[in-house]
């Protein structure tokens, strides 16, 4: 280890109190690094890459159904809907339990709905993430309930909220969206 980096990771450590968090997060087993490194990768896109419009409708079906198999883990995508909810989250294990909600330095689950009133259980999940207001401080100026938007980045099967999802769960008693399939991590966002 060279001494810069020896000294970064003690200042690090005396500043938060703890040592910095791995890009799997938390996580122990293979799977779950997998899933946190996916979630905590870079938006930093190279100018030739180029998004596939995948319509918000593909991504909702009104069928129960298992959906792990719709789409490509990783795959580059934009789409359109109305952006119905915004809750900043806290601590989670890709970031290694260490974010607040009060600080703002966790994700933001966004709903992402075929109408202005689309219901909760029948969006996607599209999700800012540290990076993304790292590049964008005024990320918040996106966060407008009932505006449409056009998100671009990578599709990732959290695979974690099958039970969480109307078209996957079992126990069906806490539903929060739609199926497992995310926008995470959105690289840019455009209000409509």
């Amino acid at each position: 280890m060279s001494l810069t980096l020896l000294f970064s990771f003690l200042f690090v450590i005396k500043i938060t109190g703890q040592e910095p968090c791995p890009e799997w997060g938390s996580a122990t087993s293979q799977k779950h690094k997998d899933l946190n490194i996916a979630k905590n990768r870079s938006i930093s896109i190279d100018s030739s890459q180029i998004a596939d419009f995948v319509p918000l409708a593909s991504m909702i079906s009104y069928t129960k159904k298992d959906d792990s198999d719709w789409f490509h883990n990783g795959e580059y995508v934009v789409t359109e809907g109305y952006l119905i909810n915004a809750i900043e989250e806290g601590a989670e294990s890709c970031n290694c339990n260490h974010a607040k909600k009060s600080l703002k330095n966790g994700d933001v689950h966004m709903y992402l709905g075929r109408s202005k009133s689309s219901k909760i259980k029948n969006c996607i999940i599209i999700e800012i993430t540290p990076a993304f207001k790292n590049d964008n401080p005024d990320y918040e100026k996106y966060l407008i309930l009932k505006k449409k938007i056009r998100v671009t980045g990578y599709l990732l099967y959290d695979f974690i909220h099958r039970k969480d999802a109307l078209m996957t769960c079992n126990n069906c008693t806490d539903i929060w969206r739609k199926n497992s399939w995310e926008i995470h991590p959105i690289t840019e966002i455009e209000i409509l």
